[in-house]
């Protein structure tokens, strides 16, 4: 799918209508390019006179192959987190190819919030971008926005499980459940951290290619680079707390299994020799005249009550429980 901004007589990027018109028109800002068909491809190829990249090429790791300049363009292939068809969280390859005569082009194949123009607070605001350089900056700062709001919904909702974890109220929290939780806040922290690992590299990069010279506002860079530096020591931070609930969660599981094997431990003293005396007594050897004495089940009953409370009394002298 193709989408096309580019800017009207009153100087507002708006989204054009159609888009096969809008790609011969002036005023071209930015195409962006939802995960578009091999023709879509082509189109913009042609249009622009730039390689957009395939699948293939955007999911390359090396630097040289996701920051470049060819023929005037400035690539940069960046991981961002977003969804798909509304599913869960997941990152995914977005290219950004700044022309040189400053239009934008984006590949993409997630939805990042930011790319939702208007739609909420962490979309980007590109009504008054003078060139694609400007959308280009709104798109990052909008995705830097909605990874610190999903980081920080991620961390209401740690001290929520933290709250519910600790709690002395005797309510026995659902340790299976706090772990199935904390993995999936352990995912999404380690998926925002790579977003803001791979934005801090291009932002880098595009600060270190003249760019004041392709419309990138300087200041903003390095307001960008300061933002993501300290978002990525937030993240860092959440995830050593999510460490922190992971092992504390899995210490309590270990300590009610403990509970349980001290239980069936005392239930193995309190019963398992009264047992085998009742078994010793009902095998009626011939030899052991005794048992069938008038006072011999009163025997049995003594020693059946003798054998566990000894028994108990070495396990605490012991310490065993």
């Amino acid at each position: 799918m193709i989408e096309i901004y580019q800017r009207d007589a009153d100087g507002v990027v708006r989204r054009a209508d159609d888009c096969e018109i809008a790609l011969t028109q002036a005023g071209l800002v930015w195409i962006d390019l939802d995960d578009p068909s091999e023709l879509e491809e082509q189109r913009v190829e042609t249009a622009l006179g730039i390689d957009v990249l395939t699948a293939t090429e955007r999911s390359a790791m090396e630097e040289s192959a996701r920051f470049y300049e060819e023929n005037g363009a400035l690539y940069l292939t960046t991981t961002l987190l977003g969804r798909r068809d509304d599913g869960p969280f997941r990152t995914g390859p977005v290219t950004f190819v700044l022309t040189k005569d400053g239009t934008l082009v984006t590949v993409r194949h997630i939805r990042p919030r930011a790319f939702d123009i208007g739609e909420g607070r962490s979309s980007a605001r590109i009504e008054r971008a003078r060139d694609g350089g400007d959308v280009m900056i709104a798109l990052i700062e909008g995705c830097v926005e909605r990874i610190a709001d999903v980081i920080q919904e991620g961390a209401a909702s740690a001290h929520a499980l933290a709250a519910d974890i600790f709690t002395e109220d005797g309510a026995a929290p659902n340790l299976p459940s706090s772990l199935r939780t904390l993995g999936r806040l352990g995912t999404l922290a380690a998926l925002g951290h790579d977003s803001l690992s791979s934005l801090q590299r291009a932002v880098a990069f595009a600060s270190l290619m003249k760019p004041e010279t392709r419309g990138l506002d300087v200041a903003r860079l390095t307001g960008l680079r300061r933002d993501i530096e300290q978002l990525e020591r937030a993240i860092e931070a959440f995830q050593n707390h999510l460490t922190f609930l992971q092992e504390a969660t899995l210490g309590l599981v270990n300590a009610a299994q403990s509970n349980t094997l001290k239980a069936l431990s005392l239930a193995t003293i309190a019963f398992v020799p009264p047992t085998l005396i009742a078994s010793i007594f009902g095998m009626n050897f011939e030899a052991m005249h005794w048992f069938k004495e008038p006072w011999g089940p009163w025997v049995g009953f003594v020693l059946m009550l003798i054998a566990p409370a000894a028994l108990f009394a070495i396990a605490k002298w012991r310490r065993w429980f």
